[in-house]
């Protein structure tokens, strides 16, 4: 178990050591930005660190080094898929240096930081890696493939992040999440031949399978006009029964024995006798009491089965599972005869209760749909994989 533990706070322990480290340990490990981010951070507060300095000026030269080579190399390739590399490229140098500029001039002259104007290059970069991606998601939303469409969707999500409104991006992310999104639909089927209790069937539609929706996968517990699911799940309720109403009585009786006065103490030539202060002497006297109890004890039951039912759009059956629901009715109470005062405590709380009529078939068939809903909920939840 201590193994276990140690396990899973291991990647807790790494993020805060990297938290922790200091920019030159940063730097050492080649996290360039991050160690800028340090240096910025601790030379507004003490400008006069010169190992501090000599930090961020050694970052912030490979750091641009790294994106502008990498540039170059990109732009040298002269392909189109490139250019969202490239403009990203360019945003880093951008906000690298939107974060430097603010510190003081002498430690920017330190440093050897001299402003430079990407703006034209980020502009022209973000328009052909905007038009890339644009084309590219056109072309995956006509293959008309699910897996395509969410790749679209990843393309224009980018030139929407990037660039607002870009001619008809909004449509296309409809159309992409539209299409991308697989679609399931629940369906209760009564195949048993027992008429359901009113409402029984929309108490288990009122399962809360929106709780397993995400961004590809959309539940429907009601059909929508125009849709066509990408699978469909049945429950099918295939035997309902009731049982008969069972009244059973025991009779018992209870006794006990409780005080009844007191009486004077005699001796054998039939005096009361006298205690040391000379008082008459008395002792408490006892009687038993009888309480004759009749306890009746009410059981009804109602059970339902059920099939659960996985089916593609192609009508092929993927899995199937057994379903049941037992709602149980049990009512105690009693009458007696005699002396209360001589009932227990438990036959006394039976006697206060009284008794209740049995429900109706349909109330104890209805009792049945919340545990037949938790357990299709359950295994559904259990298998929400299945249908990206």
């Amino acid at each position: 178990m201590r193994k276990i533990q140690l396990l899973l706070l291991l990647p807790l322990l790494a993020f805060v050591i990297a938290g922790c480290a200091g920019s030159g340990k940063l730097l050492q490990k080649g996290n360039y930005d991050a160690a800028i981010d340090k240096s910025v951070k601790k030379l507004m507060k003490h400008p006069e660190n010169a190992k501090e300095v000599q930090t961020l000026k050694k970052a912030w030269q490979i750091a641009n080094d790294n994106d502008l080579d990498k540039i170059n190399k990109l732009e040298l390739l002269g392909q189109p898929d490139v250019w969202k590399d490239i403009y990203l490229a360019y945003e880093r140098l951008d906000k690298r240096e939107r974060k430097v500029e603010r510190l003081p001039d002498n430690i920017l002259s330190k440093i050897g930081f001299k402003k430079s104007d990407y703006s034209s290059q980020t502009v022209e970069a973000l328009k052909k890696a905007a038009a890339y991606s644009y084309g590219v998601a056109v072309k995956l939303l006509e293959t008309g493939d699910k897996f395509d469409a969410r790749s679209a969707y990843g393309e224009l999500e980018f030139i929407k992040k990037h660039m607002g409104n870009y001619r008809d991006v909004n449509d296309l992310m409809n159309r992409a999440l539209e299409q991308g999104t697989t679609k399931v639909l629940f369906v209760i089927q009564n195949q048993s031949e027992t008429v359901l209790p009113k409402n029984y069937e929309e108490q288990i539609l009122k399962m809360s399978l929106s709780k397993l929706n995400d961004d590809w996968l959309q539940f429907n517990t009601w059909p929508q006009e125009g849709v066509n699911y990408d699978y469909e799940i049945f429950l099918r309720i295939k035997e309902i029964e009731v049982s008969p109403e069972q009244l059973t009585r025991e009779k018992y009786t209870e006794t006990k024995r409780i005080e009844d006065g007191w009486r004077y103490v005699k001796d054998e030539n039939g005096n009361v006798k006298k205690d040391s202060a000379g008082n008459d002497i008395k002792v408490k006297r006892y009687k038993t009491v009888k309480a004759f109890v009749t306890k009746a004890d009410m059981f009804k039951q109602a059970s339902v089965k059920a099939v659960l039912d996985y089916y593609d759009a192609g009508g092929q059956l993927l899995k199937t599972y057994p379903l049941s629901s037992v709602f149980v009715f049990q009512y105690g109470f009693a009458t007696f005869e005699g002396d209360k005062s001589a009932l227990s405590k438990k036959s006394l709380e039976l006697v206060k209760k009284g008794p209740l009529p049995f429900p109706k078939d349909e109330e104890i068939i209805f009792d049945t749909a919340d545990d037949l809903k938790q357990k299709a909920y359950e295994l559904i939840k259990k298998d929400k994989r299945l249908f990206d």
